[in-house]
């Protein structure tokens, strides 16, 4: 069975990696996903997806003592992962590890011929956020496209609660995407200043299933997830 691995990114910080990773683990409904925090600050992830239970989530530090990402490390766990049950393994990575990532893959090993050779496809979802954000997070796509070099499927993802002040930021990221080739895909389109807002993110933080929601939070992710995940 191949192994298709979702590598969600982005050097940026409080961009909404994990809000993604959660709304993207809501939609994924068939029980054929593992989803893997990487994120050895905040751990973010593992209490956000607490609903899938032990099978579906894993947690693994792969920064040393001396906070760098260690190749190593990270190709033992991908490695251990061949014969594992799961078709789909999204991992979301921290800030930190993030900033090292491009430096991992481009440095004496060749990442696709190693992907190849154990028939691993990777897409890079880089998580892109506006206002202050925005300078860093293009940078963060620029260097990850460059490094990547054509070889692998990137999507960015637009966090649209943060750019519906910036229309013009919108625009710009949807233009450069199209000129390079990279796809362009948005979600969280919700107010988190509203009623319905406030119990979605609560409802994240403390890891809830899309059942445990009240019914008017519950039917707004449903049209999050039915508008950008394909939820079915």
């Amino acid at each position: 069975m191949k192994r298709k691995f979702h590598f969600i990114l982005q050097a940026k910080g409080g961009v909404g990696k994990s809000l993604y990773t959660y709304l993207m683990a809501l939609s994924e409904t068939d029980g054929s996903s593992l989803f893997v925090d990487v994120d050895s600050s905040t751990k973010t992830s593992s209490r956000q997806l607490l609903f899938l239970g032990q099978d579906r989530l894993e947690s693994v530090s792969l920064i040393d003592k001396r906070d760098v990402l260690v190749r190593d490390l990270f190709v033992g766990y991908l490695e251990s992962l061949i014969d594992c049950p799961f078709e789909q393994i999204y991992m979301d990575f921290g800030a930190p590890e993030s900033e090292q990532f491009p430096a991992l893959i481009s440095r004496d090993l060749d990442f696709k011929a190693w992907c190849d050779e154990l028939g691993f496809e990777v897409t890079f979802h880089i998580v892109m956020a506006a206002g202050g954000a925005y300078l860093a997070c293009a940078e963060y796509l620029r260097k990850m496209f460059e490094v990547l070099d054509g070889q692998f499927e990137i999507v960015a993802w637009e966090n649209m609660y943060t750019f519906k002040q910036y229309p013009t930021l919108s625009n710009e990221l949807a233009e450069k995407c199209l000129a390079t080739g990279i796809k362009h895909r948005q979600f969280g389109d919700f107010d988190a200043n509203s009623l319905l807002g406030i119990q979605i993110l609560d409802g994240i933080r403390n890891g809830y299933s899309l059942e445990q929601y009240r019914p008017g939070a519950r039917i707004r992710l449903t049209k999050e997830l039915r508008d950008h995940f394909g939820y079915e």
